[in-house]
């Protein structure tokens, strides 16, 4: 790996709290702490460095960020900046039920929101996040429907919800969405059970498997859906890959090495999946964009990067898939190794034949 010489995104965590405690957050091992954020001055000046690296994205996240007390200051701050510089929002949406702050934050700038859909009633979603925002969620969307700005509506698939998303993503549709993403839940910890025993009760081709079973009822809704970069392309069948035709987001900032990510304390991450594993600290280890580039080129930096891109196993360099898959999520490789889960495929299939 050579050191990066394009930034394309920038990825900032806001602020770790959130209203929400969604059973299958990635980020909860960070706690949901009102007083994690990052300080006004310090994002300012990861703003400075994205406008001197010439970014084209800054996505902001948590945590909850619409529960930064200064987002629409960074907002219209980017823009007086750098107004070619496109900017973005993830969030569970629920404060988006008020109209005149959704209004204010399209008028502060803000060019693209991501809303994470959590179930399709107010019993999934209180048994998914602890609390009852459907309604919220609902005006939200309809709000941002009646105004000019873009958004999708994202979903994690779990196995608890694969079955019944559709009815999820209709409400959503019907209320003025447009466009949909999915992403099959990832497991970031570290499990005590590894390979087949964790395969056994995490089984990906059974989640799969049911997505599947559902989406001539989801292209019935709409046919504006994809799918986000997550498990490596030899989960699926040939068949199940000519339905995603079209349909399969580009490979992850890790594999792609061409955007950062900073966390509340203005630490680098390979990405927000890697909650605890700096890479260097702006304002530290580096300042600027050349001081950044030289950084990337240090043996940690390097050594660590490339231990996290390598591929799961010698079999994928001669794959048809390779570049558009790069050996799926890192993270996934935690729990099980490349040939068990391709024995546990072939024995699944052969379940599954019968």
């Amino acid at each position: 790996m050579q050191g990066m010489k394009r930034i394309k995104q920038c990825t900032i965590t806001l602020t770790r709290n959130c209203n929400l405690r969604c059973d299958f957050c990635f980020k909860k091992d960070g706690g949901y702490s009102a007083d994690n954020l990052m300080e006004y001055p310090s994002l300012k000046r990861v703003v400075d460095f994205c406008c001197e690296a010439q970014v084209k994205y800054i996505f902001l996240t948590g945590g909850e960020p619409l529960l930064y007390p200064h987002l629409t200051d960074i907002l219209l701050y980017i823009k007086t900046r750098k107004p070619s510089i496109s900017t973005a929002v993830a969030t569970n949406g629920t404060l988006l039920s008020d109209f005149i702050f959704c209004k204010n934050l399209i008028e502060s700038g803000l060019e693209y929101i991501d809303i994470s859909l959590k179930g399709k009633d107010s019993e999934e979603w209180y048994a998914v996040t602890g609390c009852d925002g459907l309604a919220k969620q609902l005006q939200a969307i309809r709000n941002l429907s009646t105004l000019p700005v873009e958004f999708t509506c994202s979903m994690v698939i779990t196995p608890d919800n694969v079955q019944t998303f559709c009815e999820t993503i209709e409400k959503a549709h019907n209320m003025g969405a447009k466009q949909f993403s999915f992403t099959f839940v990832i497991d970031n910890n570290n499990a005590s059970e590894k390979d087949l025993k964790y395969l056994e009760k995490h089984n990906p081709f059974a989640l799969i498997e049911s997505f599947f079973s559902q989406i001539n009822k989801l292209n019935n809704i709409t046919t504006e859906w994809w799918i986000e970069y997550s498990f490596p392309l030899c989960v699926y069948t040939e068949e199940q890959l000519s339905q995603l035709k079209g349909k399969l987001a580009t490979p992850c900032q890790i594999h792609m090495n061409n955007a950062v990510t900073f966390d509340t304390t203005m630490e680098l991450l390979p990405c927000d999946m890697y909650l605890n594993q700096s890479l260097g600290r702006f304002g530290t280890d580096f300042s600027t964009f050349e001081e950044f580039k030289s950084m990337s080129k240090n043996a940690y930096y390097k050594h660590f990067l490339e231990a996290i891109q390598k591929l799961p196993s010698d079999k994928c360099v001669s794959c048809q898939h390779l570049m558009s898959c790069y050996g799926g999520c890192p993270v996934l490789w935690k729990n099980y190794s490349f040939e068990t889960l391709q024995w546990f495929k072939e024995k699944y299939l052969m379940m599954s034949s019968h």
